[in-house]
């Protein structure tokens, strides 16, 4: 990988990082429905311009909307919101690749062999060590939210995976204009002191909303469009690990997070699950692609 190319894919995991920390700023603030329901608005307001109708993929993409903008993004900054740290929650939201593994064996009928299930094992197993957290003692909810986030995540990208006329962007843009109202009606339900929140917002909460939607989402993942154009997943994939050490790090340094005996161990055997899948995947891909020249 090009040095220029390196640092972009590092520039990602530290924008998708950072979003960890600026919503559980803004929500410090916003009710979590209502941060996704703006941070939607955001990015429809930034890609409009941009977007085609994605003629011949309605059905699929109101599934996405609904799976991903809807379920997936209110579930995630929901168990976000009411975490006290940020760590657990960076490190449990990577379930979504073991996730997306048993998706593919159920819904595309792909292959794989006992040492990836037994990291699937290990890393859903390490989900329940960081259970025991004493700080996760306190929102236990949290972690049950993201996995269920995680989920509804892996089973988006199976959709994904079968659309492949849909461009990254239209993707992005469709993702939020047919969550959004869904999101705000849920909030406007399950949700009050909106208008509160509103006014008492000071500038860190709105930055932090616009960060959220802009710089992890307009340009974080802008970029690792630009980044998937020019290397296979399997060569970018294993960068990617490095958002929840991003996330913890920041987490420590800016939120006072805790690293605590149970969150190490079960960080380390979710972390060491989801590698030995990234890897065990890059090594396949790369065999099939030898096979097939």
């Amino acid at each position: 990988m090009k040095p220029k190319d390196l640092a972009i894919i590092l520039l990602v995991n530290f924008l998708w990082a950072s979003n960890f920390l600026s919503a559980k700023i803004g929500m410090e603030v916003f009710p979590p429905l209502f941060f996704t329901a703006l941070r939607f608005s955001m990015v429809i307001l930034v890609l409009a311009p941009f977007v085609t109708l994605p003629h011949g993929y309605w059905i699929k993409l109101i599934w996405v909307g609904i799976l991903m903008g809807v379920l997936h993004y209110s579930l995630m900054f929901w168990g976000l919101a009411i975490a006290a740290d940020i760590s657990p929650v960076a490190i449990v939201n990577q379930t979504f690749v073991p996730f997306s593994a048993i998706m593919a064996v159920l819904f595309l009928k792909e292959q794989i062999g006992w040492r990836r299930w037994t990291a699937i094992f290990m890393a859903f197993c390490g989900v329940m060590v960081i259970g025991f957290d004493p700080v996760i003692f306190n929102s236990p909810l949290s972690p049950i939210l993201v996995t269920l986030a995680s989920f509804f995540l892996s089973v988006n990208l199976v959709i994904v995976r079968t659309m492949p006329g849909i461009g990254p962007l239209n993707l992005t843009f469709w993702t939020a204009a047919i969550g959004t109202i869904p999101i705000f009606g849920l909030s406007f339900i399950f949700e009050d002191g909106h208008t509160a929140a509103v006014m008492s917002a000071s500038w860190e909460e709105w930055l932090a909303v616009g960060f959220s939607a802009i710089g992890a989402t307009v340009i974080g993942h802008g970029l690792a469009n630009y980044l998937i154009k020019h290397y296979p997943v399997s060569t970018i994939a294993p960068y990617y690990l490095l958002v929840p050490v991003f996330a913890i790090i920041l987490g420590i340094l800016f939120w006072g997070d805790i690293m605590t005996v149970e969150l190490m161990i079960g960080g380390a055997m979710v972390m060491g699950g989801v590698a030995f899948i990234t890897f065990r995947s890059r090594k396949k891909e790369v065999v099939e692609s030898a096979d097939s020249r």
